[in-house]
């Protein structure tokens, strides 16, 4: 038996609703998997690529500057890292200190105490900067300059950043 005619339902319109709802289920079920991809490498690139997390990294830096000052430094100013920054944007690791020294401090020494790699500037400097990588793969800029109203002062200054 036939179905009557004129009611209602064309054959095959039931399948190309169905193909339809499926497409459509298939297409956003496409864009979460890579929606989700996505966000998974960029944790991965976060966690691990990088080898240590930015509070990590910033404890370090901290721990660097604690132990440089000897008892006579006086704190002039000091910027610490923000450890909650983005993983990607290394530029936020970041940590500068000024200190003022009341006797000469040695460039190369100074720079030395905090891992600086110091296969290449001359020793004996007492003024000046010196940039350069640290052990930990880190850079350090240290500036050892005289303090323009006080005689026999010097400041100490570092920065410190993740490369």
């Amino acid at each position: 038996m036939q179905p009557p005619q004129g009611h209602g339902t064309q054959p095959g319109h039931h399948q190309r609703v169905q193909a339809q709802k499926n497409n459509r289920l298939g297409r956003t079920l496409a864009v979460a998997a890579t929606a989700l991809i996505g966000v998974l490498l960029f944790a991965g690139y976060a966690a691990f690529g990088r080898g240590a997390s930015n509070e990590e990294m910033a404890q370090a830096m901290i721990a660097k500057a604690d132990d440089l000052p000897e008892n006579d430094w006086q704190l002039v100013e000091r910027a610490d890292p923000d450890a909650g920054c983005v993983a990607t944007d290394s530029a936020c690791v970041r940590l500068s200190a000024t200190w003022s020294v009341p006797q000469r401090v040695g460039l190369a020494d100074t720079a030395s105490r905090l891992g600086v790699d110091m296969s290449g500037p001359p020793m004996g400097l007492f003024s000046g900067c010196l940039k350069s990588k640290m052990e930990d793969g880190g850079m350090a800029r240290v500036c050892i300059d005289p303090v323009p109203e006080l005689d026999d002062n010097w400041f100490v200054s570092i920065e410190l950043t993740v490369d």
